[in-house]
């Protein structure tokens, strides 16, 4: 083969990525690493066999443009026909590549009953966490329910393969980055499911792994950015948050390991409620003498009644001392009632001593700045805001959230926001010491 007939040649590091034998690969870091371009070429490896069925995914249709574009230069030459109202390349084979989208949950029925040999996801961290896999873990629901689609007739000599590339960031950075166990620092790491037994690998990429950029005003124009979007797009780093909306975080500052809370430390709780999604409950305590709160407890889970949080609030109460008595502030959506009392009331019957949560317009925007406020570094070098670290998905929730797409002062809502939710709450009672709700008819 002579060189006008050689389409696609990979780098070291792409050559990595496509030749990986694991279920489920990540390539990912730095911009201008190639991500896109691999990942067309992965869909292509398999399109002599005319029973592969690849699908490759953006966010929204319109993020598809940029693939489309991609694409045509890689499969055209191949033979491939492109069908622009079914957006679906047919090689001579038979074979097909689809480019589709998944921008709600409900987009992940435009694919039942189908079945692919190869899934790729262009940018996965624009997919927010919307649910939880077999192990419990935050995930996108559409994300899983295609994994479900990867399956292929028997003796069809087929690999079923799922390539995802991203940038750290956006509003799925969260979960991404449990999901693969991604290191601080982005470097290549492995994880096998614990319910399945499929790897998950993750390999890294920076801008000097394509030689086509490297050398290019590209990479002078990163460095431009401003530090934490350098960290992100120029150095693939996955501990600071590309458009993260709580700027401040600082994990050696605002995560502290627990100690048991001094009885004088007055203590209460936040919380945000919910059934299909995660209820969310946070436990405060204030040290008065240096003006710092502390998040020393956690509960995050789906699908409890009032009956079961309730007593489940009341069982982490007791952790603390029953002498505490302790209080909160609940989202008021958990104050209406469903007809045999609202989901508070039944859990105050119990002992909860819920307080509905304010809300007025601008409160939640207000409800952030309090947490903003918090979260800053003062004169002595400390955050008024500590969390320990056993309240471990507040620590991977608040600081990947991003600001909202509409409105920049608001965080955005399609992320995992539920504990951010439910520390506002709890901020509110609470400020320099004085509460800013009355509980004292509870």
């Amino acid at each position: 083969m002579n060189n006008d007939e050689i389409i696609f040649q990979p780098t070291l590091k792409q050559r990595e990525f496509l030749s990986c034998p694991a279920r489920e690969v990540l390539f990912g870091g730095s911009a201008g690493s190639g991500k896109t371009l691999s990942l067309l070429a992965g869909a292509m490896s398999q399109v002599e066999n005319p029973l592969h069925r690849a699908l490759l995914i953006r966010r929204t249709y319109l993020q598809l443009r940029d693939i489309v574009a991609f694409s045509h230069s890689l499969y055209r030459p191949l033979g491939g026909v492109f069908n622009k109202t079914e957006r679906t390349w047919t090689f001579p084979s038979g074979s097909t590549i689809e480019l589709g989208y998944l921008d709600s949950p409900e987009d992940r029925f435009n694919y039942q009953g189908r079945s692919f040999s190869y899934l790729g996801f262009d940018e996965l961290t624009s997919l927010p966490a919307d649910g939880e896999d077999a192990n419990g873990e935050p995930v996108n629901v559409g994300y899983l329910y295609l994994i479900s689609r990867l399956r292929s007739p028997e003796g069809s000599g087929l690999r079923h393969e799922i390539r995802a590339t991203t940038n750290p960031g956006n509003v799925g950075h969260a979960w991404v980055k449990q999901r693969w166990g991604i290191a601080d620092d982005g470097g290549p790491c492995e994880r096998r499911d614990p319910k399945t037994g499929f790897r998950r690998v993750f390999i890294p990429a920076r801008l000097e792994d394509n030689p086509a950029l490297a050398a290019t005003d590209y990479g002078r124009s990163l460095e431009a950015l401003s530090l934490s979007d350098q960290k992100t797009l120029r150095l693939g780093l996955w501990n600071v948050y590309e458009g993260s909306y709580f700027s401040e975080w600082e994990p050696l500052l605002h995560v502290c390991n627990p100690f048991p809370v001094p009885n004088a430390w007055p203590m209460w709780r936040g919380a945000d409620d919910g059934w299909s999604s995660e209820a969310a409950v946070l436990w405060f305590a204030h040290d008065k003498i240096h003006d710092c709160i502390y998040i020393v407890r956690e509960l995050y889970r789906k699908k409890m009644t009032p009956e079961v949080m309730g007593g489940a609030v009341l069982e982490i109460d007791r952790e603390f001392g029953a002498d505490r008595h302790l209080d909160g502030v609940l989202d008021s959506a958990s104050f209406v009632d469903i007809g045999t009392g609202s989901r508070a009331q039944q859990m105050n019957r119990m002992g909860c001593r819920w307080k509905e949560a304010t809300k007025t317009p601008g409160s939640r925007i207000a409800g952030a700045s309090m947490i903003h406020a918090r979260l800053a570094i003062r004169n002595d070098g400390q955050p008024g805001l500590k969390i320990f670290r056993t309240c471990t998905n507040l620590v991977r929730t608040l600081p990947a959230l991003p600001h909202s797409r509409t409105n920049p002062d608001d965080i955005d809502t399609d992320a995992e926001d539920h504990l951010v939710d439910a520390l506002r709450y709890g901020l509110s009672r609470r400020s320099g010491g004085t509460y800013l709700v009355d509980l004292a008819g509870i």
